[in-house]
Protein backbone atom coordinates (compact mmCIF):
# COMPACT_ATOMS: atom_id res chain seq x y z
CA UNK A 1 0.00 0.00 0.00
CA UNK A 2 3.09 2.39 0.89
CA UNK A 3 4.30 1.91 -2.84
CA UNK A 4 1.15 2.75 -4.48
CA UNK A 5 1.15 6.20 -2.36
CA UNK A 6 4.64 6.97 -3.35
CA UNK A 7 4.24 5.91 -6.88
CA UNK A 8 1.15 8.68 -6.90
CA UNK A 9 3.44 10.90 -5.07
CA UNK A 10 5.86 10.59 -7.66
CA UNK A 11 3.80 10.15 -10.73
CA UNK A 12 1.48 13.71 -9.63
CA UNK A 13 4.94 15.54 -8.78
CA UNK A 14 4.02 18.27 -11.08
CA UNK A 15 0.38 19.09 -9.43
CA UNK A 16 2.28 19.05 -5.68
CA UNK A 17 4.61 22.06 -7.19
CA UNK A 18 1.68 23.57 -8.52
CA UNK A 19 -0.52 23.07 -5.61
CA UNK A 20 2.41 24.19 -3.44
CA UNK A 21 3.08 27.62 -5.37
CA UNK A 22 -0.80 28.46 -5.40
CA UNK A 23 -0.66 27.73 -1.85
CA UNK A 24 2.68 30.72 -1.16
CA UNK A 25 1.36 32.74 -4.03
CA UNK A 26 -2.37 33.40 -3.97
CA UNK A 27 -3.03 34.85 -0.19
CA UNK A 28 0.12 37.05 -1.05
CA UNK A 29 -1.90 38.63 -4.26
CA UNK A 30 -5.52 38.80 -2.38
CA UNK A 31 -7.28 39.32 -5.23
CA UNK A 32 -6.03 36.27 -7.13
CA UNK A 33 -8.86 33.67 -4.96
CA UNK A 34 -11.34 35.65 -7.35
CA UNK A 35 -9.55 35.30 -10.32
CA UNK A 36 -9.09 31.90 -10.12
CA UNK A 37 -12.68 31.01 -9.79
CA UNK A 38 -13.88 33.03 -12.18
CA UNK A 39 -11.51 31.56 -14.86
CA UNK A 40 -12.49 28.02 -13.83
CA UNK A 41 -16.06 29.20 -14.05
CA UNK A 42 -15.85 30.48 -17.45
CA UNK A 43 -13.62 27.65 -18.60
CA UNK A 44 -16.09 24.82 -17.24
CA UNK A 45 -19.17 26.71 -18.63
CA UNK A 46 -18.00 26.93 -22.22
CA UNK A 47 -17.17 23.33 -21.58
CA UNK A 48 -20.37 22.51 -20.49
CA UNK A 49 -22.21 24.27 -23.23
CA UNK A 50 -19.68 22.13 -25.55
CA UNK A 51 -21.13 18.84 -23.86
CA UNK A 52 -24.63 19.73 -23.97
CA UNK A 53 -24.74 20.96 -27.48
CA UNK A 54 -22.68 17.86 -28.21
CA UNK A 55 -25.55 15.75 -26.04
CA UNK A 56 -28.22 17.41 -27.71
CA UNK A 57 -26.63 16.81 -31.18
CA UNK A 58 -26.52 13.15 -30.37
CA UNK A 59 -30.02 12.52 -28.93
CA UNK A 60 -31.45 14.79 -32.33
CA UNK A 61 -29.75 12.27 -34.28
CA UNK A 62 -30.69 9.00 -32.11
CA UNK A 63 -27.38 7.72 -31.34
CA UNK A 64 -28.00 7.71 -27.35
CA UNK A 65 -31.34 5.37 -27.88
CA UNK A 66 -31.19 1.68 -26.65
CA UNK A 67 -32.65 0.57 -29.38
CA UNK A 68 -29.60 2.10 -31.42
CA UNK A 69 -27.35 1.12 -29.54
CA UNK A 70 -28.33 -2.50 -28.90
CA UNK A 71 -28.29 -3.45 -33.12
CA UNK A 72 -24.38 -2.93 -32.52
CA UNK A 73 -22.00 -6.00 -31.45
CA UNK A 74 -18.49 -6.04 -29.64
CA UNK A 75 -16.50 -3.09 -29.41
CA UNK A 76 -18.89 -0.57 -31.39
CA UNK A 77 -21.68 -1.08 -28.49
CA UNK A 78 -19.48 -0.35 -25.66
CA UNK A 79 -17.78 2.59 -26.95
CA UNK A 80 -21.36 3.70 -27.79
CA UNK A 81 -22.41 3.07 -24.30
CA UNK A 82 -19.56 4.56 -22.89
CA UNK A 83 -19.73 8.12 -25.01
CA UNK A 84 -23.50 7.90 -23.29
CA UNK A 85 -22.14 7.64 -19.93
CA UNK A 86 -19.60 9.92 -20.45
CA UNK A 87 -21.87 12.81 -21.96
CA UNK A 88 -24.42 12.05 -18.91
CA UNK A 89 -21.42 11.79 -16.33
CA UNK A 90 -19.70 15.14 -17.96
CA UNK A 91 -22.81 17.28 -17.93
CA UNK A 92 -23.38 16.65 -14.50
CA UNK A 93 -19.92 16.75 -13.43
CA UNK A 94 -19.67 20.24 -15.30
CA UNK A 95 -22.84 21.35 -14.33
CA UNK A 96 -21.62 20.85 -10.26
CA UNK A 97 -18.05 22.35 -10.83
CA UNK A 98 -19.87 25.59 -12.42
CA UNK A 99 -21.92 25.91 -9.24
CA UNK A 100 -19.37 25.84 -7.12
CA UNK A 101 -17.57 28.13 -8.40
CA UNK A 102 -20.67 30.67 -9.16
CA UNK A 103 -21.00 29.89 -5.19
CA UNK A 104 -17.37 30.53 -4.29
CA UNK A 105 -17.70 34.13 -6.27
CA UNK A 106 -21.00 35.15 -4.64
CA UNK A 107 -20.17 34.07 -1.62
CA UNK A 108 -16.45 34.38 -0.96
CA UNK A 109 -16.06 32.75 1.98
CA UNK A 110 -12.51 33.29 1.41
CA UNK A 111 -12.69 37.26 2.58
CA UNK A 112 -13.47 36.04 5.99
CA UNK A 113 -10.25 34.59 6.39
CA UNK A 114 -7.61 36.65 4.50
CA UNK A 115 -7.27 40.21 5.42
Amino acid sequence: MAFVSLFFIFLLWPVWIVMIALAFILPWLGVALTTVAAVLLAANAGFLAVLLFARHKWKAMGKLDKAYIDGFQGWKRYALLAVKLLLTAGVIWELLVVLVCAGLLILQPWNAVLP
